[in-house]
């Protein structure tokens, strides 16, 4: 049975440089579409239609992108924001082949409880955040969950080669890389009690310059 995925609707683009802007004015998104073995190809969107996918659907999920009646099955490669606000201003999709295999970075979604954080109060260590993978398009996993309640004790870890994945996914990263570990909570403490000494050495500092910096502040907001 062929897969469903998010659909995203789209027209060729015919404005370019300087001139897009009056598109990005009406609502409309500039794009480019490319992959392997293809011309790359200048598309346009519904901003707000796409805003919405990005929110809603995972990263690295296989969309259908219907361009002008024709359907491509593509990744969301690059997006573009304004730093100033946020506002989405281009996209890059890749158009995959069905039949090649593909590298992609999959996130690793932490899942239950740790024991050794109930029992042990110890701290968790979230050491890597995805991992890359190589598989067919129609094999690749939007997450990877990790279950911590393997965290028994102080110093017990996992990595890498403990990951459980479908049999289809080939994991590229080295296997002995740490993803997740238990550590003892002695060092979060040593690092509050350093703290705690370091305000009080500051505090008769911070009295005997208290009017001053105030006075500072005030010449700045003017």
């Amino acid at each position: 049975m062929q897969q469903k995925y998010a659909q995203v609707a789209a027209e060729p683009r015919t404005t370019f440089g300087k001139k897009v802007r009056f598109l990005r004015r009406a609502g409309t998104l500039p794009a480019n579409v490319y992959g392997h073995g293809i011309d790359t190809r200048s598309i346009q969107l519904n901003t707000r239609e796409i805003e919405h996918l990005l929110t809603h659907t995972p990263r690295n999920a296989l969309l259908s992108l219907n361009l002008s009646g024709s359907p491509a099955t593509v990744l969301v490669k690059h997006v573009m924001r304004k730093p100033t606000t946020g506002e989405l201003y281009h996209i890059d999709f890749y158009e995959v082949s069905m039949t090649e295999r593909l590298r992609m970075a999959v996130p690793l979604v932490l899942t239950g409880e740790a024991p050794a954080v109930r029992l042990a109060n110890a701290t968790i260590l979230h050491a890597m955040d995805s991992v890359e993978v190589e598989c067919l398009p129609g094999n690749l996993p939007t997450q990877i969950l990790v279950d911590i309640e393997k965290l028994a004790s102080v110093d017990d870890a996992i990595y890498v080669r403990d990951l459980t994945i479908p049999s289809q996914v080939t994991i590229v990263t080295p296997e002995d890389e740490l993803v997740v570990k238990a550590l003892a909570p002695t060092v979060e403490a040593e690092v509050t009690q350093e703290e705690g000494a370091e305000e009080a050495a500051a505090a008769p500092a911070a009295a005997e310059e208290e009017e001053p910096a105030e006075a500072e502040s005030q010449t700045e907001e003017a």
